[in-house]
């Protein structure tokens, strides 16, 4: 009798597993573009989450919320072909159509002096990405800050251009 519980454990056990999703791993990677970023000596955004959308889900729905492990990032380190990894950390493996940069805020340091601030910016793009299970999935995140000082009252925006999948790091 102990020998068919313990089989009858083992199997229970396995229909378990079977059942539990696949992971993968997602990393989220950001970069600057080369437009107004130059006017700065430094400028720190404050990365509050970013947020997956799972494909097949309503737009309002569907979206899975990561935090970062580094939520600071001087823009001014990560321009052109740098990058920098703010969040690794497992999912679920599936297919997503979507990602979300939510910013708390940022503030700069103007080369010519002075302090510019920036508000909230929460801004998604479109990406067709594959989280493959027990595999990993890295998405580029491309910011560019535009100026608008050629305009009345015109200062500094912030704006997520681009997210693309890259290689394997």
């Amino acid at each position: 009798t102990r020998t068919i519980a313990s089989a009858m454990f083992g199997v229970g056990l396995a229909a378990a597993c079977s059942r539990v999703p696949a992971v993968g791993t997602i990393e989220i990677l950001l970069s600057d573009h080369r437009e107004a970023i130059g006017d700065f000596e430094r400028l720190t955004v404050e990365v509050e989450r970013v947020d997956l959308h799972t494909a097949g889900s309503p737009t309002e729905q569907g979206w899975i919320e990561l935090s970062p492990q580094v939520a600071r990032v001087d823009l001014t380190q990560v321009v052109g072909e740098a990058s920098l990894s703010i969040l690794r950390q497992p999912v679920r493996a599936g297919s997503y159509d979507a990602v979300r940069l939510v910013l708390s805020g940022a503030s700069g340091a103007l080369k010519e002096g002075g302090e510019v601030q920036f508000g909230e910016l929460s801004q998604a793009d479109r990406i067709e990405f594959e989280v493959p299970g027990g595999g990993l999935a890295s998405i580029l995140l491309d910011l560019v800050v535009q100026s608008d000082d050629d305009h009345p009252g015109g200062s500094y925006e912030i704006l997520l251009i681009e997210a693309r999948q890259v290689g394997e790091r």
